[in-house]
């Protein structure tokens, strides 16, 4: 089942108005979301026996209840070509080596960039193909000291992505650049994912996306 939460985008007009009530916020700001009740960008919202999306307490809140799954909710609209995404994400339950984190140039709900780290420090940045595949820009996971570990702690995610140069970085520690030019626009979602256990809950909030 899939619905839409109405509500509006809080642009660039909002941004020089002071109404997004996000840190930092400044003339280059495309898209901030803070997940508060009425103010809500245009976010699809799917749910099913497997994992559901919900809004909660100002977050988006992703719970997944079977292995190997992983669950998405993507902001419909706008697009975004070159930018710089931020968003604060922590796990509240499940096995710590469950990934969460950003899809970013979302062709079609089967292509797009995803940057994931887990709840025991590990990250990864992949590509999914059209055809189901996956083109990994490292060999495997990789661990970094600058990812917080455990339940309840925030990872304040950062993609940067102009032209073919992708950057993605944990509290503001660059983990790793890529090139590739296979998506150059699209939509972004937040993301969630199990793999041999099930019971992942993760939270959203703080989004933002930029001009670089």
């Amino acid at each position: 089942m899939k619905k839409h939460i109405a509500g509006f985008i809080l642009l660039l007009l909002l941004a020089a108005c002071g109404g997004n009530g996000l840190p930092g916020a400044d003339q280059n700001l495309l898209f901030a979301e803070s997940f508060a009740p009425g103010e809500t960008g245009d976010w699809l919202i799917e749910g099913d026996a497997a994992g559901q999306t919900t809004l909660l307490n100002e977050n988006l809140v992703i719970e997944i209840a079977e292995p190997n799954v992983m669950q998405f909710s993507t902001l419909t609209t706008p697009g975004f070509t070159n930018f710089v995404l931020e968003v604060d994400a922590r796990q509240l339950k499940g096995d710590l080596q469950s990934s969460y984190g950003v899809l970013f140039r979302m062709q079609n709900p089967n292509q797009f960039y995803r940057f994931d780290v887990t709840g025991n420090g590990m990250f990864m940045l992949e590509r999914r193909n059209g055809d189901g595949s996956w083109t990994r820009f490292l060999e495997d996971w990789q661990e970094s000291t600058a990812i917080r570990q455990g339940y309840n702690e925030v990872n304040r995610l950062k993609v940067e992505a102009v032209g073919p140069s992708i950057s993605v970085f944990a509290n503001d520690v660059l983990l790793m650049q890529a090139s590739d030019n296979a998506y150059t626009s699209g939509t972004i979602a937040l993301d969630a994912g199990t793999f041999m256990q099930p019971g992942l809950q993760v939270a959203f909030d703080n989004l933002a996306v930029r001009e670089p």
